[in-house]
């Protein structure tokens, strides 16, 4: 169905020319003859639509076509025209409230939609007021006109509540976005004072390893020193064994030397004395 109503248009963009381009920026009349190429192009740009928030946007767009394109048809005395419009306004008017519902259903968020189109519908409902204060109205018009009226004043009313929900729901998100601002910056905190702790618990293992590392070096100089102490005293006891074996050494030496001169000087008086035995003897 898409298909066949682009292809259309394509067409009658194409039959339309240069025509249609110079006047497609403004509101064209309902007797033009581009008017019927105008209804098909928003049918086709409608359809081609699929997010409901834009759908509701065109249908807000064509409804505000629809209502000035009614004044025309009045002006130019089309009574017939200008109720068909009016009906074709009360039509976009609908569609907008089922667009903007099937939105809610799909979870979208569409306050912004729902804010522009209550603006817009408050510039149509004092349109719709000055039109209907026109004295030159058919009764039948006037009936369309009220009913549209009644339409926008439910419409407004269900605007109005949506628009409290959305500005309730923006609220809930300040709120939210600042609880999420304020946890964050709790969590920040939170992250700094344990990156402090872990700082103090580095700085704190860092002095005791130092210490461990100053004890270390005072157990192994402790040590050293009592190693060489050991050694000092091995080698003076050693000195004292050898000075004593020395001294052993020299004192019996020193007796070998006393024993050797008593017997050379035993043997010197054993001499002496058989020389003296002797020299008597030869004297005879």
């Amino acid at each position: 169905m898409k298909k066949i109503i682009t292809s259309i248009t394509v067409g009658l963009l194409l039959i339309g020319g240069n025509s249609y381009s110079a006047e497609e920026q403004e509101i064209i009349k309902p007797d033009s003859e581009l008017y019927d190429t105008s209804r098909l192009i928003e049918e086709a740009e409608y359809e081609l639509t699929e997010d409901n928030g834009e759908k509701a946007l065109l249908q807000d767009e064509y409804a505000d076509k629809r209502l000035s394109e009614a004044e025309m048809a009045f002006d130019e005395g089309d009574e017939q025209k200008a109720e068909e419009l009016m009906e074709d306004y009360n039509e976009h008017m609908q569609e907008i409230e089922e667009n903007i519902e099937a939105a809610k259903e799909a979870g979208d968020d569409i306050s912004k939609v729902e804010e522009i189109v209550a603006e817009n519908s408050q510039k149509r409902f004092e349109n719709l007021q000055a039109l209907l204060e026109r004295e030159d109205l058919p009764e039948a018009a006037k009936l369309g006109i009220k009913k549209a009226l009644e339409n926008k004043k439910m419409a407004q009313q269900r605007f109005s509540e949506a628009l409290k929900k959305a500005e309730a729901a923006r609220g809930n998100v300040k709120e939210k976005q600042e609880e999420r601002t304020k946890n964050e910056e709790t969590r920040v905190n939170a992250e700094e004072k344990q990156e402090d702790n872990i700082k103090e618990v580095e700085e704190r293992v860092n002095a005791k390893e130092k210490q461990e590392e100053g004890m270390k070096r005072a157990e192994e100089a402790r040590v050293n020193a009592k190693e060489k102490q050991e050694e000092g005293m091995k080698k003076a006891e050693e000195a004292r064994a050898n000075a004593k074996e020395k001294r052993e050494e020299g004192m019996k030496k020193a007796e070998e030397a006393q024993e050797n001169a008593q017997k050379i000087n035993k043997e010197n008086n054993t001499g002496k004395e058989t020389s003296q035995v002797n020299a008597p003897q030869a004297q005879r």
